[in-house]
C-alpha cells in the first residue's frame, strides 16, 4: 500500500498515458473481434472497460516514471507505448481480466516491453 501512496504523488506524462490507453483499447478491440469476445458483457458495459483501460495506463505511467531509464530509450516514450503497450498487457493478462491488473503487473509489462530499468 505504501508504494501506491508514493506513486500517487508522481507527475506523469499525459501524452504517454493517452498513448498507453489507446494502445490497450485497440488491442482489446482487436482481440475481441478475432476471438468473438463480448467486451461489454465482460465488463458490464463498455464504459467500465474504458475505466479499466485508463486506470491501467495511469498506473503504468506512474510506475514507469520511477522505474524506467528514459534516457536509454531509442523511441519516443508515448510512441513506444502506442505501438506496443496494449499487446504487451494482453500477453500477460486475458482481456477479460484487466480489472485484476495491479502495480505488480507493471514490472511484468515493462519486462515484456524490454524497457531499460533503473
Amino acid at each position: 500500500m505504501k508504494s501506491t501512496t508514493i506513486l500517487s504523488t508522481i507527475a506523469t506524462d499525459t501524452a504517454a498515458e493517452f498513448a498507453a490507453a489507446l494502445s490497450l483499447w485497440r488491442a482489446c478491440e482487436s482481440l475481441a473481434e478475432t476471438n468473438l469476445i463480448d467486451l461489454s458483457e465482460c465488463y458490464h458495459g463498455i464504459d467500465q472497460l474504458m475505466h479499466e483501460v485508463m486506470r491501467i495506463a495511469h498506473l503504468f505511467e506512474q510506475w514507469a516514471c520511477t522505474h524506467v531509464e528514459f534516457a536509454e530509450l531509442s523511441d519516443v516514450w508515448p510512441y513506444l507505448l502506442e505501438d506496443q503497450f496494449g499487446t504487451a498487457c494482453l500477453q500477460l493478462l486475458p482481456v477479460e481480466a484487466l480489472d485484476q491488473f495491479s502495480e505488480a503487473d507493471c514490472l511484468r509489462t515493462a519486462l515484456q516491453l524490454k524497457l531499460p530499468l533503473k
